[in-house]
């Protein structure tokens, strides 16, 4: 264990640069010190207490409740694997990405593993994009909306806007005494090409009921 004298203080300081944190499947944090994983065993109101992941190996660490490191002690009795844990901080990157983006999860992993550069052991654990896409979309549809069915209901701020935070819901109009409801999507940059356009083809609903009030509304921002 290391004491509190003034060269013990000046390692914690460089090992604290070697702390780092992930999240496990189960949501808890994990603590990672030199490639080795550390779940949480305790918290106090000033100590944060953490164990090797290898039920068998007995070294921990001591944090406060701000991540500073207080002590290590102990020996691992096994290997540390540099590989699995590269891989496993992938699949953390992309599972953030896939939770909180609308974005493809085939797309979210092709980038991701290109920006990563891969060691050929992480490369070789890490699956396939068809068995993640799997696994991530039920992950996913947990994190999405119900599909509504009636027309009454609230639309999250997040469908409401582009990823670029513009504006996307054009139009929301409940028509027939709130029996209908119309919903337009539609990015400025649609709407640019829609009426820049010399020549539109549509039927007679579809210019009653989407594209005459559309057009009415733009008249109206316009005017504004």
């Amino acid at each position: 264990m290391i004491s509190n004298s003034t060269p013990a203080k000046c390692s914690l300081n460089n090992l604290q640069c070697e702390i780092t944190f992930s999240i496990s499947n189960k949501g808890k944090r994990l603590l990672i010190f030199k490639n080795y994983v550390f779940r949480c065993n305790n918290t106090t109101k000033s100590k944060i207490y953490w164990m090797c992941s290898e039920s068998e190996c007995g070294v921990y660490i001591h944090t406060n409740t701000t991540d500073e490191l207080i002590c290590i002690n102990g020996n691992h009795n096994h290997s540390a694997n540099p590989d699995q844990l590269e891989a496993k901080l992938l699949r953390d990157k992309m599972k953030e990405r896939i939770l909180s983006e609308t974005t493809s999860i085939t797309k979210i992993y092709d980038e991701e593993i290109a920006k990563a550069n891969l060691s050929k052991g992480a490369a070789a654990i890490l699956p396939t994009v068809i068995e993640y896409r799997s696994n991530m979309s039920k992950a996913r549809r947990k994190n999405t909306p119900v599909i509504p069915s009636g027309v009454v209901f609230d639309i999250p701020e997040f469908y409401e806007q582009t990823l670029s935070c513009q504006r996307f819901l054009f139009i929301d109009l409940f028509m027939k005494r709130g029996q209908d409801r119309i919903l337009v999507f539609s990015s400025d940059q649609q709407l640019q090409l829609l009426f820049g356009s010399e020549v539109i083809f549509m039927n007679s609903t579809v210019w009653c009921i989407i594209i005459r009030p559309l057009v009415l509304r733009l008249r109206k921002i316009r005017s504004s």
